[in-house]
């Protein structure tokens, strides 16, 4: 293998070198990035109480809100919490009316009976749960389509939650896209169909991009934090093994790593590049599992 001469010269290296120290150098930086985003999951568990379905709850929404809106939807899902959201789940409607009304979206902008009926039980469920509702200012509404709007957002998670399916278990469970797929089929309403219809419509239940996304950056490094707990090398093993089972990622960061010719086929490789980018920005080389390959090279 070359010798290491500067971090501009990291991707050429990655990509020369032979297969077997290139998927050593990928499994260290991937299982660095998943130890470092589970100790974030497990400080939310930590302020939880230690409760994995309220962290669960949290992280899905975190990921429902993002791009824009992942710290509106924490502090909606910090103050209509998974428990209040459990004992209203006998019906999805229950769900959207906590969600939607602690939002603050609905005041002064949805005109109907349904809203309307939607405001009267959250009046009730106020007083019920001593809720104090976020404003409208703490949302950013610029999506250009209906579906990434934060009102059809939240009426997605509200779906998702009501579903008997949502929990800790099954979210553990998960093995395959596919697995996760279900727990986050749930389907909007009727009505938030037909609010859109001249808008061009809004999907039923979410895509399957937007589960990759959210498989990513929520159930594996939650499958990890758990098995950290339990310390459970073969759960972890297998949250590993869902990543490699998913597409890779395509941004700049990846990008930069591919058109020099890495090897990047699954979201296992390309989370690896992505934390493998941190350390050359950083120039963090003594600490980085390629520069210390190089060298043993």
């Amino acid at each position: 293998m070359a010798n290491f001469r500067s971090h501009t010269d990291c991707p050429m290296l990655l990509a020369t070198c032979d297969a077997l120290r290139r998927t050593k150098v990928v499994e260290d930086l991937l299982v660095r990035r998943l130890v470092r985003k589970s100790k974030r999951v497990l400080e939310m568990w930590e302020n939880a109480e230690r409760d994995w379905n309220q962290t669960l709850y949290e992280m899905a929404a975190y990921a429902m809100g993002a791009p824009r809106n992942s710290g509106a939807f924490s502090r909606l899902a910090s103050k209509a919490t998974f428990r209040m959201c459990s004992r209203e789940k006998g019906s999805t409607y229950g769900v959207e009316a906590l969600l939607l009304g602690t939002s603050g979206l609905l005041i002064g902008e949805y005109f109907d009976n349904y809203v309307l009926n939607l405001q009267r039980d959250f009046a009730y469920l106020v007083n019920k749960y001593d809720i104090s509702p976020m404003t409208i200012c703490e949302w950013d509404r610029s999506a250009s389509y209906p579906v990434g709007s934060p009102v059809m957002r939240i009426a997605q998670f509200a779906a998702i939650v009501s579903s008997p399916d949502f929990d800790f278990d099954n979210v553990m469970a998960c093995r395959t896209i596919e697995d996760v797929s279900k727990l986050f089929s749930a389907e909007v309403g009727d009505y938030w169909q037909k609010r859109h219809t001249s808008k061009g419509g809004v999907p039923k239940r979410l895509g399957r991009e937007k589960i990759v996304v959210m498989t990513i950056n929520f159930v594996v490094p939650l499958q990890f934090a758990y098995a950290e707990v339990m310390n459970k090398e073969s759960a972890k093993e297998s949250a590993m093994a869902l990543l490699e089972s998913l597409p890779s990622e395509h941004n700049h960061i990846v990008s930069r790593w591919t058109g020099e010719g890495v090897p990047c086929t699954s979201a296992f490789d390309s989370q690896a590049l992505i934390e493998l980018e941190t350390f050359c920005k950083e120039r963090r080389c003594g600490e980085c599992p390629l520069a210390k390959e190089i060298k043993r090279a």
